[in-house]
C-alpha cells in the first residue's frame, strides 16, 4: 500500500511541463521516507478528451442550423478524426505554427468538454453556488472518467491518502466532484487538498459549500512535510517530526508562527464548533519550511513527450513568496509578506541542482516557476551555474526593477542566459499603480521593457482593468497607446479583470462591507477556464464595461509577435500571391488572381458539409466561412476554381490563413 497518491486534478491549463508541485512534492515527501504515487490527471484527462468519438456525428438535420450548431458539428468531427494528430503536434516543437494552432485547439476542446459537464464557471456567482455545480456534474461524462480513473488507480494499489494539488481555481468544482465520488466509492479513503488555491479559499469553501465535507485534510502551508504529520512516524523524524531550520531566518519565522498560531486558535475554535477535522487550520505558510533543505524536484514518473510546449523546458523555483508583496490584488504576495515567509534558494545549492537535472532531462532550458523572480539573486544563481561549466537558459516572472533601466544590466541578464521576462505592466496610467500599491513608475516600466528587448530579452507583458478608480477608462486608452507605440517590442502574456481574492490586501478591505458569500466574478473570456476568480471590485454594469474594454485591447492592441501567431487578426505584411491579375476591391484592398488556383484547408481548419453546404471552420481560433458555389472540392482535397469571384474567395482564405496554396511542404488536414 502506498502512502500517498498525488493527483493534479482537472481543468487547468498546465498541461506545458509537469506542474511543479507534483515533482517537488514527489522528491520532499520521499526524501522523507514515504512511498509515493502521482498521476496528471489534467494531462490524462486532455488526451482522454481529445480522443472521444465525436457526439452526434450525423449533424443538426430539419431546420437550418444555427451558425453555432454549424461550427459545433464541423469542430467534433475534426476532433474525432484527428484528435490523436492534434495532441502529436502540441508536443512537436518542429512543427512551427501548426504547434500553435495544436495547443490552442486541443485547450478549447478541453473548456468546451468541461463546460458540457458543468466544470466551467461562469460568473457572477455566489460561493454557495458550487454546491449545485457539483451535483450536476456528478453524472457528466468528466467526471465518471476521472473518477473511474482514480479507482482504477486506488484498486490497482491503495493509498493510505488521496491527494489533491490545486493550483488553479477552474479546479475547484471538479476537485470537489472527485471527491464526492471517491468518497462515495471508497468511504474510508482520506483525502488532502493542499496548493495555492486551498490556501486562498479553503475557510469560505468549508463554511459556505457542503461538498467541501469530503475532504479530511486541508494543508494551508506548504506541502513537504504535511503527509508525515498526518501518518505518523512514516517520516525519518518519528511522529511528526519537523525539519531543523538552518537558514539562518529562525528568529523571523518563529515571529510569523506567533503570529499564526494566534490566528489558528481563533480559526480551529471555529472549525471544531462546525465539526471540522482539528488539523483543518495547521500552521499556514509560517510552518517551518525551508527552502534550501529541500531536495531537487523527481521529475521520474513523468513523461515531457506527453506535454506540450514551445519550448523544451522544465521548471524549478528559486524562491517561495514574494519580496515586494505589497500589491493590493495580489493574495500570494499579501500572504508571504504578512507571514513573513518569503525565502531565496542558496545560489550553490540551486546550481547544483539545476545542473544535475538538467544532465539528466536533457534539457537546458529552465522555466522559473516563481511568482517573482528576483533579479540580482538570478543573476547570482546564473553566475553558479556557469561556473560549474553549464550553459543554461532562463525564463523568468519578476517585477519592472529599477534595475532594469540600466542597458547594461539587461544586457548582463542576456549573455549570464536569461531569455523571457513576463512582467505585470498592469496600466500605464500612474495614478492606477499607486492605488495598487505596486510600487512601479509607468514611465520607467516602459523604458525597462525596451531595455530588455533591445537586449534579446522577450517581454510578455501583463494588463489588467476593473479598477475602482476614476481614472480607469482613461488608463486603459493610455495603456493601448502605449502598446501601439512598441508593437515590435512587445509581447502579450493575460489580459484579466481585477479581482478581490482571499488573502489579499483587496479582500481584505471588501469584507469590511461585503460577506463572503456575495457574487463573484470571473475573468470568462479572456483567460482558460474563467481565470481568476474573486470578489467584484465594482457593480456589474460597470465590470463589464471593464471585461469589454480589455476584448477590445485584443485586437486593437496586439504586439506584432502576437499578431503574427495569431490567424484571425490582419497581419502586419500581407503577402500577396502572385500579383497578375490584380483586383481593387470597394474597400481599397488589393486581390491578386492566379488562374488554376489550387487550395487546400490549413492545419486545424476543417473543410465540412453541414445539410449539404460546405464550410471551413478553423477550430482553434473560433472562424467559420461559407464554400462559395463556383468552388470545386477535387478528390485529393484540394479547393480551386475557374471564376473571377471564387478565385478572389480562395485568395481571401489564403490571406486569412484558413487555407494554404499548393506546394510541396504544405501539410494535408
Amino acid at each position: 500500500m502506498s502512502d500517498v497518491l498525488l493527483a493534479m486534478p482537472p481543468v487547468s491549463e498546465a498541461v506545458q511541463f509537469p506542474y511543479l508541485a507534483l515533482p517537488q512534492l514527489t522528491a520532499a515527501w520521499r526524501a522523507r521516507g514515504h512511498e509515493v504515487r502521482t498521476v496528471d490527471l489534467n494531462l490524462e484527462y486532455r488526451a482522454r478528451v481529445m480522443l472521444r468519438d465525436a457526439p452526434g456525428t450525423g449533424g443538426p438535420s430539419g431546420a437550418p442550423p444555427t451558425a453555432g450548431a454549424v461550427f459545433r458539428t464541423v469542430s467534433e468531427r475534426y476532433r474525432a478524426l484527428h484528435g490523436s494528430r492534434l495532441l502529436r503536434t502540441a508536443g512537436d516543437r518542429t512543427s512551427g505554427f501548426a504547434q500553435e494552432a495544436a495547443i490552442r485547439a486541443t485547450g478549447r476542446y478541453v473548456t468546451q468538454q468541461a463546460d458540457r459537464d458543468g466544470w466551467i464557471l461562469h460568473g457572477p456567482l455566489l460561493l454557495s453556488e458550487l454546491d449545485t455545480l457539483v451535483a450536476r456534474s456528478r453524472e457528466r461524462w468528466s467526471a465518471q472518467w476521472c473518477a473511474g480513473r482514480l479507482d482504477e488507480l486506488l484498486t490497482g494499489d491503495p493509498a493510505r491518502i488521496l491527494g489533491f494539488s490545486v493550483p488553479f481555481f477552474s479546479q475547484v468544482v471538479p476537485v470537489l466532484t472527485l471527491c464526492a465520488l471517491v468518497k462515495e466509492r471508497r468511504p474510508e479513503q482520506r483525502i488532502m487538498l493542499g496548493g495555492p488555491t486551498v490556501q486562498m479559499w479553503a475557510a469560505a469553501l468549508r463554511k459556505r459549500t457542503a461538498a467541501a465535507r469530503q475532504v479530511d485534510h486541508w494543508c494551508l502551508g506548504h506541502g513537504e512535510e504535511y503527509p508525515t504529520r498526518l501518518l505518523g512516524g512514516t517520516g525519518p523524524g518519528g511522529r511528526g517530526s519537523r525539519t531543523r531550520i538552518r537558514t539562518g531566518r529562525t528568529a523571523g519565522i518563529r515571529r510569523a508562527e506567533a503570529v499564526e498560531a494566534v490566528e489558528a486558535v481563533a480559526a480551529e475554535a471555529a472549525e471544531a464548533a462546525e465539526g471540522a477535522p482539528d488539523d483543518a487550520g495547521s500552521a499556514g505558510l509560517a510552518d517551518g519550511f525551508a527552502l534550501n533543505e529541500q531536495p531537487a524536484p523527481d521529475f521520474g514518473p513523468f513523461d515531457f513527450r506527453d506535454y506540450s510546449n514551445q519550448a523544451h523546458q522544465f521548471p524549478y523555483r528559486l524562491t517561495v513568496g514574494c519580496f515586494w508583496g505589497k500589491c493590493t490584488f495580489c493574495s500570494y504576495g499579501n500572504r508571504y509578506r504578512d507571514a513573513r515567509a518569503f525565502q531565496q534558494i542558496d545560489p550553490e545549492t540551486a546550481a547544483r541542482q539545476l545542473v544535475g537535472l538538467s544532465a539528466g532531462l536533457g534539457i537546458t532550458d529552465v522555466a522559473v516557476a516563481d511568482e517573482n523572480t528576483g533579479l540580482r539573486h538570478l543573476l547570482r544563481v546564473m553566475e553558479a551555474v556557469r561556473a560549474r561549466g553549464a550553459s543554461l537558459t532562463f525564463r523568468i516572472r519578476a517585477r519592472l526593477e529599477p534595475e532594469l533601466a540600466d542597458p547594461a544590466f539587461c544586457l548582463r541578464l542576456r549573455e549570464a542566459g536569461c531569455v523571457q521576462v513576463s512582467t505585470g505592466f498592469e496600466t500605464s496610467r500612474q495614478e492606477i499603480l499607486d492605488s495598487l500599491r505596486k510600487g512601479q513608475d509607468a514611465a520607467h516600466a516602459e523604458r525597462a521593457v525596451q531595455n530588455l528587448v533591445r537586449a534579446g530579452i522577450v517581454a510578455n507583458l501583463s494588463f489588467m482593468d476593473g479598477y475602482g478608480h476614476p481614472l480607469a477608462a482613461r488608463g486603459f486608452h493610455d495603456t493601448v497607446d502605449m502598446i501601439q507605440r512598441h508593437p515590435a517590442e512587445l509581447g502579450l502574456d493575460t489580459m484579466q479583470l481585477l479581482v478581490a481574492e482571499p488573502g489579499s490586501y483587496l479582500w481584505a478591505e471588501r469584507l469590511r462591507s461585503a460577506s463572503d458569500d456575495e457574487y463573484l466574478v470571473t475573468n470568462d473570456g479572456l483567460a482558460f477556464a474563467a481565470g481568476r476568480v474573486g470578489g467584484a471590485m465594482l457593480d456589474g454594469e460597470a465590470t463589464e464595461e471593464a471585461r469589454r474594454r480589455l476584448l477590445r485591447m485584443t485586437v486593437e492592441a496586439v504586439p506584432d509577435v502576437e499578431r503574427a501567431s495569431r490567424p484571425d487578426l490582419p497581419q502586419v505584411q500581407v503577402q500577396v500571391p502572385v500579383p497578375v491579375p490584380v483586383q481593387v476591391g470597394r474597400g481599397g484592398e488589393v486581390t491578386a488572381l492566379r488562374q488554376g488556383l489550387r487550395a487546400r484547408p490549413r492545419f486545424a481548419v476543417a473543410l465540412d458539409s453541414v445539410q449539404t453546404r460546405w464550410f471551413l471552420a478553423d477550430v482553434a481560433w473560433p472562424r467559420m466561412t461559407a464554400v462559395p458555389a463556383g468552388v470545386v472540392r477535387t478528390p485529393d482535397g484540394f479547393l480551386t476554381a475557374d471564376q473571377p469571384g471564387a478565385q478572389r474567395w480562395l485568395t481571401r482564405m489564403i490571406d486569412k490563413r484558413l487555407l494554404e496554396p499548393e506546394s510541396p511542404e504544405a501539410e494535408s488536414s
